[in-house]
């Protein structure tokens, strides 16, 4: 009897959606009560303010009425007369003090405002205040409000019935709306302007104070004033509300996609699993095109160098010009060779985890000279003229010189390959900007298209130009130069367009040299 094959998958992958379903669905509705919760602390929060700065601009009305209602003397009209112009000037909540008598006539009528505002109002309190303040079912010693809009202006009277000398008469304060609006509204709320929407508003709904809230919702509290300015309706609303209610219906959205967003990851994972098995397979081929290359690479300076000596050994270069010719052939060989090989077996460290540095004082501008040195032999026998642009008096820094070195050739052997085109001109550059130094090497060659720029750099990758022609190349060494560059805290990048010619800048920072080549001789980069 035999039995299907078991695989784990077959229940990683359903106890995985049946996890990411249940975390969507706990997570919206935990994402909901958090919201809620936020809300209503918001919320009361906000009334609570509210109700504390209504009550501390009623109490300050209100204690001003009843100081100036205590003030009332009726017995002698002269003095009555003298004491409150002397108020009403004084006094900037105050605009008018009217007293009527039981009939509900003007006793007494002492204003700071203009003769033709004040004719105006007489007139209006005359007509249409009096006949809506209800004098006639107001009790004693009862203190109220009028506050009503008469021809588009708001008025606040407050007034109240004292009895004195056997007669009753009512004492009525105009108050001065606009110096409250300037003057109190202001002062009880300058510290809450900055965290908070606040406004006062009308019956109409118009702003009369402050920055009203477009929408409403449990985020605004808004309240009218409950007995002095009760037309009025103080608003608050927290500056973030629009941005409280926008996260929120983002963290609703989100979670309601979190359990299609976890299967598309469960799917997204299958597909970079085949697409890592493919680059792997990549990689082989690239490794086995690799050691083609390379063998090619050793194959050719080895052949040359047994050709030559087997030459000058049978004496047929008798000449010493032939001689040197030959001897001249096996040393160009010999150091194509000898760089090749620090290339594979630098490579070689880097892929075990094993490339580590030697880091001392140093001057690049040394190792510039030395890298130059090395290949002008190569740029005079290729017609390639080798130019150096190295800034004067440049700081020492902590730098591998073998390594630097190793960079550089890489460069310039690049660029004699690729960017010469037989003839022409590679510039290598090395000046300071900032706190780095940058070091540049130019060709003008083809150039490397743009889509290619972001893969130079990695690990046996060959331009298609360079794949198509006839030249020798192991696709490892600007690997090696991006490595060596993070090694010593720089970084490298490509300036390049088809038919333009090629830049590579490398960036190193200049490092202190005491300190840190005491306690840092020997550094491993990552990776």
């Amino acid at each position: 009897m035999t039995f299907p094959r078991f695989s784990p998958l077959t229940l990683i992958i359903p106890g995985i959606m049946v996890a990411a379903v249940t975390l969507g669905y706990y997570s919206y509705h935990a994402a909901g009560r958090i919201a809620a919760r936020s809300e209503e602390t918001v919320e009361t929060s906000n009334r609570a303010i509210g109700l504390k700065l209504i009550d501390a601009i009623e109490k300050h009305i209100l204690d001003v009425d009843r100081n100036l209602f205590w003030m009332v003397r009726l017995d002698d009209p002269r003095e009555f007369t003298e004491l409150w112009r002397r108020v009403v000037r004084a006094n900037p909540l105050l605009d008018t003090v009217i007293v009527l008598d039981e009939n509900r006539e003007i006793v007494h009528f002492v204003s700071k405002l203009a003769r033709p505002s004040l004719t105006g109002f007489r007139r209006l309190f005359v007509e249409r205040i009096i006949p809506d303040m209800e004098l006639h079912s107001l009790p004693p010693d009862t203190h109220k409000h009028l506050h009503k809009s008469y021809d588009g202006s708001h008025y606040l009277i407050s007034f109240v019935r004292q009895r004195s000398a056997g007669r009753d008469y009512y004492i009525a304060l105009n108050m001065n709306l606009p110096w409250i609006t300037n003057d109190i509204f202001r002062r009880e709320t300058g510290d809450l302007m900055e965290s908070k929407y606040v406004a006062v508003l009308d019956e109409g709904g118009r702003v009369l104070w402050g920055t009203a809230v477009e929408t409403g919702g449990p985020l605004v509290f808004e309240q009218p004033f409950p007995s002095t300015l009760y037309l009025w309706r103080l608003q608050i609303a927290p500056r973030e509300a629009k941005a409280i209610r926008r996260e929120t219906r983002a963290q609703r959205r989100y979670n309601i996609i979190l359990v299609s967003t976890a299967v598309c990851v469960i799917i997204a994972g299958i597909i970079v699993l085949l697409v890592a098995m493919r680059k792997e397979r990549r990689a082989n081929q690239l490794k086995s095109e690799f050691v083609a290359n390379v063998t090619h690479e050793l194959k050719t300076p080895l052949t040359l160098i047994r050709m030559f000596a087997e030459l000058i050994s049978l004496k047929r270069g008798e000449s010493y010009e032939t001689s040197k010719e030959y001897a001249e052939i096996i040393t160009r060989e010999s150091d194509r060779l000898t760089h090749l090989i620090d290339n594979v077996l630098d490579f070689a460290r880097i892929e075990r985890g094993k490339a580590a540095y030697q880091f001392s004082p140093g001057n690049l501008a040394t190792v510039v000279e030395r890298g130059v040195d090395l290949l002008q032999y190569r740029a005079d026998q290729g017609g390639v003229k080798l130019r150096t642009e190295v800034e004067p008096d440049l700081p020492e820094t902590l730098l591998d010189e073998n390594a630097m070195t190793l960079l550089l050739v890489n460069l310039i052997d690049n660029a004699l390959k690729y960017g010469s085109n037989g003839t022409g001109e590679v510039t290598v550059s090395l000046h300071r900007q900032g706190d780095a130094l940058v070091l540049r090497v130019v060709d003008h060659g083809p150039g490397i298209p743009k889509e290619e720029h972001g893969r130079i750099f990695e690990r046996f990758y060959r331009t298609k130009a360079a794949r198509s022609k006839p030249i020798r190349g192991s696709g490892i060494g600007l690997s090696l130069v991006r490595h060596i560059a993070e090694a010593h805290g720089g970084g490298v990048r490509v300036e390049s367009a088809l038919g333009k010619g090629s830049a590579f800048e490398v960036t190193i920072p200049v490092r202190g040299t005491r300190a840190q080549a005491s306690t840092d001789p020997e550094r491993r980069p990552e990776g």
